[in-house]
């Protein structure tokens, strides 16, 4: 949750036989928050209302308070339009409501907070565009901002293949002499309106935690999801079409299970889930998690600071407000496989050999029995 304070700076000098009363806050002009992530994938569109605050104390204590950030929904009326070429296709009168979801461990209000959000009858047109209008009775002037979205292009990425259901992913090669890491290459072309790429990988394991060292009297099984995090790509413009790749070094995937699973003699673990009908242990998915121009902007502001001048602007593409109203897109091949060489050398390997993998593979050497 997003909230701005307003400090003004107090200085004090004292001489013998002067005094001053200061007013410690500064004039204040509440300000509306707003965020919103258009996904056409998604069933419910959600938009995120809140205003800045300014009061006297300690404005922790004030965060905590619901009505410090949340107008009164009573007072708040949303509307989002689909829009091409200039005419209004269709809109959308938004309904508030409140989610419990919010983490109750922060310095904001939680755990609950107010969301607006419309479901539409058919997924949004990623082909047109989107006007976000509101108007609260508190504030003078309407709220007003507009985005494009990403356009869906099915078969995209190219590496890994998407439809081969027995594609697999060689991270090692192993012989008697030595271990090899190739680089694992991933490529894809741009679609229409996206501006930034990030890319991850998510391996699928399945823990077995036994109450004793033989591994004979399981007492859970849960699954685990660990993320592998590539990187960024940005596009030269948002038109489409751009050949984009990243190469990453296959000892990362070991090392990757090494820093994030912990070594216990009680634990083994399966990776992926076997596929009877295609044959394969399927464990990676490969996912693109897509920003248009206005949430790429958005999200390259405010990125860490590591340079020596800790100042940064202040984005925003919320008329009379504050806050993003973007798009965002999600996609992926999903269920990868791995080869044979991978297990071994997660079995046999100096990273992860303590890690007690095996095989869902009923015919691999290395098969869970």
């Amino acid at each position: 949750m997003v909230a701005r304070y307003l400090f003004s700076a107090l200085f004090i000098i004292s001489w013998v036989g002067c005094s001053t009363d200061i007013e410690l806050n500064a004039p204040y002009q509440r300000t509306p928050v707003v965020f919103a992530l258009l996904d056409a994938a998604q069933d419910t569109q959600w938009v995120r209302i809140n205003r800045t605050w300014l009061g006297d104390g300690n404005q922790y204590d004030a965060a905590m308070v619901a009505d410090s950030s949340e107008y009164p929904a009573d007072e708040v009326a949303v509307e989002v339009r689909e829009v091409m070429n200039g005419i209004n296709l269709q809109s959308w009168v938004l309904q508030d409501t409140i989610i419990a979801n919010k983490s109750d461990d922060g310095i904001f209000y939680g755990p609950e907070q107010q969301m607006w959000f419309f479901v539409p009858d058919q997924p949004l047109n990623t082909d047109a565009g989107y006007d976000l209008d509101i108007s609260i009775d508190s504030e003078v002037e309407p709220i007003t901002s507009s985005t494009n979205m990403i356009a869906e292009q099915i078969g995209n990425i190219t590496q890994p293949p998407p439809g081969v259901n027995n594609f697999k992913l060689g991270f090692a090669s192993v012989s008697p002499q030595t271990t090899i890491y190739p680089d694992i290459t991933f490529k894809w072309s741009s679609t229409s309106g996206a501006s930034r790429y990030d890319i991850a990988v998510f391996i699928h394991v399945i823990e077995r935690v036994w109450n004793d060292l033989g591994h004979t009297d399981l007492a859970e099984e849960r699954e685990r999801v660990v993320e592998w995090t590539i990187g960024t790509l940005n596009t030269e413009d948002d038109e489409g079409g751009e050949v984009l790749q990243k190469a990453v070094s296959g000892e990362r995937f070991f090392s990757i299970l090494a820093t994030k699973l912990d070594v216990d003699p009680y634990i083994t673990r399966v990776l992926g889930v076997w596929d009877e009908d295609v044959q394969v242990a399927r464990a990676v998915d490969f996912e693109l998690t897509i920003a248009n121009d206005e949430l790429s902007t958005y999200l390259e502001v405010n990125a860490p600071v590591t340079g020596v001048i800790q100042e940064r602007p202040e984005y925003t593409n919320i008329n009379n407000g504050l806050g993003l109203f973007a798009s965002r897109s999600t996609q992926g091949v999903y269920g990868i496989g791995f080869t044979t060489a991978t297990m071994q050398a997660l079995r046999e390997g100096s990273q992860t050999d303590s890690l007690n993998f095996c095989s869902p593979n009923p015919f691999s050497d290395y098969y869970c029995d």
